[in-house]
């Protein structure tokens, strides 16, 4: 009596189709499972967002600094560790792609020695600098630095250099259209341009982070690079037009905006420049007002 069995043609068919259907349905799930992440960033940020909100409204409207005059968030403040009481939970500070790498941590930053911890998500701290009229620096954008006298919590009637006091809600002229938070890999949360994203390179080189904001007018085909707090050369951005957004989901990176909605778009159009020209800051003469229109961290444009 003979047994049934496969042939080894059959066996090789079978496995051959079910090679076939993985092929087409990995990428399927692969794209479900970063887009349930893209849902959870989003969701994230905007519970980031209202605790911003919340802050605020304790405040008279007042934003809190991207960070204060001493740049040490325990002593002198800073947006996302001020406004920790109001959101309760550090997760809502991270994108769930994102690494959370210490490779911008300088070697004090590390516990048990100071507290820091890894974020995703970035203020809105648009500095604008007049290298035109001479080395003086302004905030344009809703988090930025505070190095105003009055503000300063540990050197008190010390002028400061940057920085002109903390935005109130309602200088903001448009505010669905004014970005609050962004999204920049590997970020923390303890100092300086750690959690603040400025505009200006400054402080590129293992200082905090990269600053760079997103410009439509840049080489796309250019790379955005800077150097780490370990010394080594890090590409932030293949394409130079994105500055120093995270870019995980298809080109798209999470935002959020000062009347407190959040969504997902590229980083190119929150700053397209339709004139192709750099724009380096307001008081230029390139548009009536002094400020580009079309830029969406420029709080007061």
């Amino acid at each position: 009596m003979h047994k049934k069995a496969f042939t080894l043609i059959e066996l090789l068919v079978v496995i051959a189709i079910i090679a076939i259907l993985a092929a087409i349905l990995f990428p399927v799930f692969a794209q479900a499972k970063l887009a349930a992440k893209k849902t959870s960033s989003l969701s994230n940020i905007k519970q980031a967002t209202l605790g911003v909100l919340m802050y605020n409204n304790d405040f008279d409207d007042e934003y809190d600094a991207g960070c204060g005059y001493c740049w040490f968030y325990p002593t002198d403040g800073g947006w996302a560790w001020d406004t920790q009481p109001y959101m309760k939970s550090l997760p809502v500070l991270r994108d769930p792609t994102d690494q959370l790498s210490t490779m911008w941590w300088p070697t004090w930053a590390f516990p048990p020695n100071n507290p820091s911890v890894s974020i995703s998500y970035v203020s809105n701290g648009y500095i604008w600098q007049n290298s035109a009229g001479g080395y003086s620096t302004s905030m344009q954008g809703v988090m930025g630095v505070d190095q105003s006298p009055q503000l300063s919590r540990c050197q008190t009637g010390v002028k400061g250099w940057m920085g002109t006091g903390r935005t109130n809600g309602t200088q903001v002229t448009q505010p669905s259209q004014t970005i609050m938070l962004a999204t920049r890999q590997n970020s923390w949360d303890l100092w300086g341009m750690a959690d603040v994203l400025s505009g200006v390179t400054w402080w590129d080189n293992g200082l905090g982070g990269p600053g760079e904001q997103p410009n439509g007018a840049n080489n796309a085909n250019n790379k955005y690079t800077a150097v780490n707090a370990k010394g080594a050369t890090v590409t932030i951005n293949t394409n130079s037009q994105f500055g120093a957004i995270y870019t995980p989901y298809a080109n798209q990176s999470p935002f959020a905006f000062c009347d407190g909605h959040v969504k997902a778009m590229n980083p190119v159009a929150t700053d397209p420049n339709p004139t192709k020209t750099y724009v380096t800051g307001p008081y230029y003469g390139l548009f009536p007002s002094g400020h580009d229109p079309m830029d969406m961290w420029d709080a007061y444009r």
